[in-house]
């Protein structure tokens, strides 16, 4: 059995190692989405590991209780990292408030506290013995206290794993891989903790459970180097949907409200109180022609006495062509028609304004006495000088005969001399 015990050994501290590596390459991701989170998960995993490995080769009981203990300052941290990591990571921290996540926290700070004192109260481990003669296998007889710490690890395990799964669900191709690779080297861990803690005699009290960091460690290295976990992040609701400029809203095929963004809520208004489709087209009866559409529709509409709206309806199709549900864009295009309107208003304003001009141009002012006209710019000028600038026609002078035979009577029509003329 010490020949095993040696083996555990080595695969606690390549499992150890393999998590340190992801603790080196993690800390030149720190920044990023999920950095900070990954890196406390990952130290935890390798304090626990190497703790592990050193445990299991020192012989004494105080120095393998000593190690166990130190064991626990990655253990009782690990899942608490994980939620937060996966919460980060995949946008969905608005989950937890302040107020949870110091709940969160309680806990890891309790637990090592129990874990430090445990000489005194027995609370987390009631007793040790050894194992067969030769074997340097020290058995924890569990308190009423372990099971509280290891209930609370898979229980918030198993949250993260939720909303791991519920990202999942909504991720890309590429970003499923890096999420599906992460959810299985997890469950490595989380298999040979449940073998530890469901059969101890069975493997001989040895505790088994950093044993499938070895195979975590190098699972999540290859996400890092290959899926580009951490560099290739994924881009959230929040960001997509919540911080979208146009509003979006979507039913499904029975009229239930499946999502709505803030921005649709900020456009409809006092309508904005959506629950289903029912009091959407009840508050607004101009959405009605576009819910009823059986293919994708368009239209502007009237939300309330000011507010003018762009609305699309598509039609959300299954793979085999199935109506799944209804999705509404909804951009307010207010100041747009404002301005159009304004301009229309403009140009019919101008035009009219020509229209008067050219009436007034139309008008020539003369002076009744002298036959002078006045010009655009206010000066008076004589006819013949204001028709040659502006109509461009050139005079030739005469008289006619009333003027001659007032002027000349000599040369008069009835003299027989004909009145001269010449060109101007």
């Amino acid at each position: 059995m010490a020949e095993h015990v040696h083996l555990y050994s080595v695969v606690y501290l390549i499992g150890s190692a393999l998590c340190a590596m992801t603790v080196v390459l993690g800390w030149f991701r720190r920044t990023r989405r999920g950095g900070w989170a990954f890196l406390g998960l990952m130290s935890a995993c390798a304090v626990w590991t190497g703790a592990a490995a050193v445990e299991s080769v020192v012989t004494g009981q105080p120095q393998k209780i000593l190690w166990s203990q130190i064991e626990y300052l990655g253990l009782a941290n690990i899942s608490v990292c994980l939620l937060h990591f996966v919460l980060s990571y995949t946008h969905q921290g608005r989950v937890l408030g302040l107020g949870s996540r110091a709940l969160l926290w309680s806990l890891p700070v309790v637990s090592l506290i129990v874990v430090w004192t445990n000489g005194w109260h027995h609370l987390h481990w009631s007793s040790f013995s050894y194992g067969p003669a030769g074997e340097s296998v020290l058995i924890y007889h569990r308190g009423p206290f372990f099971w509280v710490i290891i209930g609370y690890t898979y229980v918030l395990s198993a949250l993260a794993y939720g909303f791991l799964i519920r990202a999942y669900r909504l991720a890309d191709t590429a970003i499923r891989r890096q999420y599906g690779l992460f959810m299985l080297s997890g469950l490595f861990p989380l298999g040979t903790g449940l073998l530890y803690i469901a059969g101890q005699e069975l493997v001989g009290g040895v505790d088994v459970s950093p044993l499938g960091f070895s195979v975590a460690g190098l699972m999540i290295a290859w996400n890092l180097l290959q899926l580009r976990l951490l560099d290739l992040v994924p881009i959230g609701r929040a960001t997509l949907v919540e911080q979208m400029p146009d509003g979006m809203i979507v039913f499904d095929t029975q009229g239930r409200l499946v999502d709505i963004n803030a921005a649709a809520c900020r456009i409809l208004g006092n309508a904005g109180a959506v629950k289903d489709a029912e009091s959407l087209l009840r508050a607004n009866a101009a959405f009605t022609p576009l819910y009823l559409a059986d293919h994708a529709a368009r239209a502007e509409l009237s939300i309330g006495a000011f507010r003018v709206v762009d609305a699309r309806m598509v039609p959300l199709h299954g793979r085999r062509g199935r109506l799944e549900g209804r999705l509404f864009l909804l951009r307010d295009i207010t100041e747009r028609v404002a301005a159009e309107r304004e301009r229309e208003r403009m140009i019919t304003e101008l035009t009219q304004a020509l229209a008067q001009i050219k009436t007034l141009r139309d008008l020539l002012p003369i002076c009744c006495a002298c036959k002078k006209i006045r010009n655009d710019k206010g000066y008076w000028q004589q006819l013949e000088s204001y028709l040659s600038e502006n109509a461009g026609v050139a005079f030739s002078h005469g008289l006619c005969p009333e003027c001659a035979g007032t002027l000349y009577p000599d040369l008069s029509p009835a003299s027989g001399v004909p009145p001269a003329s010449g060109r101007a």
